[in-house]
């Protein structure tokens, strides 16, 4: 990162913030900045004034992905100089909201969407240029079923460019 640039930190927990504001000063980073909101409602951000939101498995902790995009959407920069690029988990089946276990939940696992799903979710938030950088197999959940497949868990890396 050039000395002119910033990085902005984003984190619901106070407990977070504080300990990213404690390594930012114990390291001696000197334009990084931590902001606390929610990625879902409102991204203590202005509006199209971002050149890369980048995440890794994060947006699988939201409940509402398409508005976690949308919100995404809205801090980049237009014209394609503002992209995103994220890592995160996606399944071969999604479970119901009754289903779902804390422990899964807090693993990124329980709230994946399909890839499809998942894509479409970015789409619908404005983005139109969509790029899969990678995909792995990450792991494979029996659910202890007899008569159900295995839900397959994959990590994903996506490049989205804001038009």
């Amino acid at each position: 990162m050039k000395e002119s640039g910033k990085v902005i930190g984003i984190d619901l927990t106070e407990n977070m913030l504080k300990k990213a504001r404690e390594n930012a000063e114990k390291h001696g980073y000197r334009n990084v900045e931590f902001r606390h909101g929610d990625i879902e409602q409102r991204i203590p951000v202005e509006d199209n004034s971002v050149d890369l939101v980048i995440s890794n498995c994060v947006i699988n902790l939201t409940t509402n992905k398409e508005d976690t995009f949308r919100e995404i959407y809205r801090i980049l920069k237009p014209d394609r100089k503002g992209m995103m690029i994220i890592s995160d988990l996606v399944t071969s089946k999604e479970i119901d909201a009754d289903s779902i276990n804390a422990e899964n939940w807090c693993s990124c696992i329980d709230g994946a969407l399909t890839k499809e799903n998942y894509i479409d979710s970015i789409k619908k938030a404005g983005f139109t240029n969509v790029e899969i950088l990678d995909e792995k197999l990450y792991m494979e959940l029996d659910e202890g079923k007899e008569d159900q497949e295995k839900r397959q868990i994959t990590s994903i890396s996506i490049k989205a460019v804001k038009e």
